[in-house]
């Protein structure tokens, strides 16, 4: 997946600054539902990951988000992102503003089994300071009780400033305690700005959920859900012959292209004629793209489907038809004491009662000779009598039925004793 990390740092000087006195695009009223960590683009909402004692002062550990649903019932959808810090760093949201004065509603839902410590950092630049690295930053300290979401909103919290020179995080100034509004009367007036929103300081476990940003009317609430995921499916043939083989290959993949950890994959089929679709075979489709292949004896829909889970919401492939050609058998023998000549054969699969027809001849110029029905078996049989039958290519047909398409059998060469196409003459 997709790490939207904010990183306070050296490498990200430009980019905040320039993020703190740009135009952001307008916030959009209702909620955005967030996949995994693979936020919108843009200013608005973001993951940070600052130091507790100071936003440049972050400890190097590895972030392992886990997303599920739950815990109790989230404040927003089904699922809430999980982590659990070493302790000394915050994990949460950032939000870039336009302005710090405008934007009263700056918060999210935690939820901490055994309770836990958080930080939130307000960053804001006195327009003197526009094209500087000099940036202001109040920090507040956070905590959230146990057992139950709890929301959080930092707008109108009183914060302990500190400016920074975040080239190198070198401390260049500070200031008293004060609300956002009483710092930016008395540091040039409203501007840009943003918010970081984070627990994990005290190394305990915590969920996050809706954050949100905005003023009164115009909040936009993030919903943090599972992946999302996209199943596809490819066949190695659209039509076979009735017990061929023909390979469906499946691929899972979240929305970033990446493969899901764990994953498998079910490939469900629907044969001719049934209501609903069924099981085939689960395999796996973490490490490598599952294929499985199949013999069909009649026209069957297949697909692969991901089942919803904690992690990722669940996806179906497209469908796939694969059309079945039977298969038709046919033999001659010739009864010279009853006087005929027989042709057997038979049909796979077996369809009773279809009618199969008995041809002459090729393709373009061919005279019918008989029809029969098929046995229970599949199973048939074509009498001709000797005073009707001629040196020729013979063959059968079959119509469309049962889930299968028209069929032909191979050319069958009849050549007649030379005393038999004698007696035939005279």
């Amino acid at each position: 997946m997709r790490r939207a990390w904010a990183v306070f740092g050296r490498a990200a000087v430009a980019a905040a600054v320039a993020a703190v006195l740009g135009a952001a695009p307008a916030l959009a009223d209702g909620t955005v539902v967030v996949r995994g960590t693979d936020f919108p683009e843009g200013r608005d909402a973001q993951l940070s990951f600052v130091g507790c004692a100071a936003p440049g002062q972050r400890s190097v550990e590895p972030l392992r988000p886990y997303i599920g649903r739950g815990p109790a019932t989230p404040p927003a959808g089904e699922r809430s992102l999980h982590y659990d810090l070493a302790g000394g760093n915050a994990l949460g949201s950032l939000h870039y503003v336009d302005s710090m004065l405008a934007t009263s509603v700056a918060g999210l839902s935690v939820y901490a089994p055994r309770g836990a410590s958080g930080v939130a950092y307000a960053g804001f630049q006195e327009r003197k300071d526009a094209g500087s690295s000099r940036v202001w930053f109040g920090r507040a300290v956070l905590t959230a009780p146990a057992g139950r979401w709890h929301a959080v909103d930092v707008a109108t919290l009183s914060y302990t400033w500190t400016q920074y020179d975040i080239g190198n995080w070198k401390v260049l100034d500070v200031a008293p305690a004060a609300t956002v509004r009483v710092f930016a009367a008395t540091h040039g007036g409203d501007g840009a700005g943003l918010y970081t929103i984070g627990f994990g300081c005290d190394g305990r476990a915590f969920h996050l959920d809706a954050l949100r940003i905005g003023r009164p009317g115009d909040v936009t609430t993030y919903d943090l859900e599972g992946l999302a995921t996209s199943a596809t499916m490819t066949a190695s043939a659209a039509q076979v012959v009735a017990g061929e083989g023909v390979t469906l290959a499946g691929a899972l993949r979240d929305s970033a292209g990446a493969r899901l950890s764990r994953a498998t994959m079910i490939l469900e089929a629907k044969p001719y004629a049934a209501d609903e679709f069924q099981t085939v075979q689960v395999m796996p489709a973490d490490a490598v793209d599952p294929r499985v292949t199949v013999e069909p004896t009649a026209r069957t829909v297949y697909r692969w489907r991901f089942v919803d889970r904690p992690l990722a919401a669940g996806s179906v492939s497209g469908e796939v038809v694969v059309e079945v050609l039977p298969v038709l058998t046919m033999e001659q023998a010739l009864d010279e004491a009853a006087g005929v000549l027989r042709i057997t054969g038979s049909l796979r699969p077996a369809r009773e009662g279809a009618t199969v027809t008995l041809w002459r001849g090729g393709t373009k110029d061919r005279t019918r000779v008989a029809t029969q029905q098929v046995g229970p078996e599949g199973g048939y049989l074509f009498e001709i009598p000797l005073a009707e039958a001629q040196d020729a290519d013979y063959f059968v047909t079959v119509p469309a039925g049962d889930g299968t398409l028209a069929g032909s059998s191979p050319r069958l060469a009849v050549r007649l004793p030379a005393r038999v196409a004698d007696d035939d003459r005279r």
